[in-house]
C-alpha cells in the first residue's frame, strides 16, 4: 500500500446558513485516505459533521451549504476547483459513495437492474444490453441473483436494497468508496452481512473506502485508521487497534467508555449529563463536557499533534507555546 494519499483533506471548512444562523459543519478538518484497500473509519454523534465530509469528498455540498476553506485533493488535483465535466468524471468513476438512507431513495416504478443499467449507459460508452450485462453481474457479486435481479424496490427487502445500492456504486469501477452509515435501518443479522459483503468487494477489488458510522464497534476489524469526530472537528486519528484499546482525546475516551458501561445506572447518568452539555463556542469546543478541562481550554482552540501513531487535538499533550 502506498503512502502517498490518493485523497487529501486539507484545513477543509463548510458552513450552512439558515436565515441570520451560520453553522460550521465542518472546521479546519484535515486528514488523509492512501490508495489501494486503505480503509479509514469515521466516527462521531450526530451532528459532528460525518456525512458533510463525505459529501465534501466528493464535492457535492449543497445550498444552504457552502465550502468556505480549504482543500480537497484527488491525485493532486483540487476536487473544488474541478470544471463541471471533470468534477462529473471525478464522482463515481473515481470516487463513489454509498448514501445514508439511499436504499429508500429507488425509484418504485424501475427494476433494480434497471437503475443500474442507466448509470452505466449515461457515464461509458457501453451499449444498453451491454449496461444490462454488467449490472446483472454487479448484482449477483453482492448477493442478488437473477430471479431477484428485475425485482422492483417494494419486492426487495432492505438488506437487498442496500445489496443494489453498494452494486450501483461500485457499476463505474471506482477507486475509493465512501459508504455513509450503509447499515444503519438494517437489523443485525443483515447488517453483518452488509459489512461483511464490503469488506469483500473492498478487498477483492483493491478499493480504498471511508466508512462513515456513529457506532464504533462496527468499525473493529473493517477499517485500518479511524478518525473521530466532534463538532466539526476531526479530534483523534489513528489505528484502529491504538484507539479503540488506548483512547487519548476525552471524547474518544467518553466514547468506548459508555459502551463499557452499559451496567453501570451511575456511570451513564453522568454520560448522558456530558452528552447534552452544550458546544463551547470558543477555545476547545469539547471543554463543557471534559473532565480534564482547565485554564488554557477556555481561550485557546486545541491543534492537532502527533503523539506516536496517534494524531490527537487535546492541551493534556500540547505544551504551552
Amino acid at each position: 500500500m502506498s503512502d502517498q494519499p490518493m485523497i487529501r483533506a486539507t484545513d477543509v471548512a463548510v458552513e450552512y446558513r439558515i436565515g441570520s444562523r451560520v453553522t460550521r459543519a465542518l472546521d479546519g478538518v484535515s486528514l488523509d485516505v492512501k490508495p489501494s484497500g486503505y480503509k479509514l473509519g469515521v466516527v462521531g454523534e450526530s451532528g459532528s459533521g460525518k456525512t458533510t465530509l463525505g459529501l465534501t469528498m466528493m464535492n457535492l455540498i449543497e445550498s444552504p451549504g457552502r465550502i468556505v476553506g480549504g482543500r480537497m485533493e484527488y491525485d493532486g488535483k483540487n476536487v473544488f476547483e474541478l470544471p463541471e465535466k471533470s468534477a462529473r468524471e471525478f464522482r463515481w468513476k473515481e470516487v463513489a459513495m454509498v448514501f445514508q438512507s439511499a436504499m429508500n431513495a429507488f425509484s418504485p416504478v424501475k427494476r433494480a437492474s434497471d437503475h443500474i443499467t442507466e448509470v452505466i449507459v449515461e457515464r461509458t460508452e457501453a451499449s444498453k444490453s451491454e449496461a444490462r450485462e454488467r449490472a446483472l453481474s454487479l448484482l449477483s457479486e453482492v448477493g442478488i441473483q437473477s430471479d431477484h435481479a428485475d425485482d422492483f424496490p417494494h419486492e426487495m427487502s432492505g438488506g437487498m436494497k442496500q445489496r443494489a445500492m453498494i452494486a450501483m456504486a461500485l457499476s463505474l469501477s471506482p477507486k475509493a468508496l465512501i459508504a455513509d452509515e450503509p447499515t444503519s435501518a438494517l437489523d443485525v443479522v443483515v447488517q453483518k452481512q452488509i459489512l461483511q459483503l464490503l469488506k469483500r468487494e473492498v478487498s477483492r477489488l483493491g478499493l480504498s473506502m471511508v466508512f462513515i458510522t456513529h457506532d464504533i464497534p462496527l468499525l473493529w476489524g473493517l477499517v485500518d485508521d479511524v478518525a473521530v469526530m466532534f463538532a466539526g472537528e476531526v479530534v483523534e486519528k489513528g489505528p484502529i487497534t491504538k484507539i479503540l484499546k488506548e483512547p487519548m482525546h476525552p471524547y474518544t475516551e467518553q466514547l468506548i467508555s459508555s459502551l463499557l458501561t452499559l451496567d453501570s445506572d451511575v456511570k451513564m447518568s453522568e454520560a448522558k449529563a456530558s452528552i447534552f452539555a452544550p458546544v463551547a463556542e470558543h477555545g476547545c469546543k469539547y471543554r463543557f463536557r471534559c473532565k480534564y478541562a482547565f485554564d488554557r481550554c477556555a481561550h485557546e482552540s486545541p491543534k492537532p499533534k502527533s503523539q506516536g501513531q496517534v494524531m490527537v487535538a487535546c492541551h493534556k499533550y500540547d505544551k504551552p507555546s
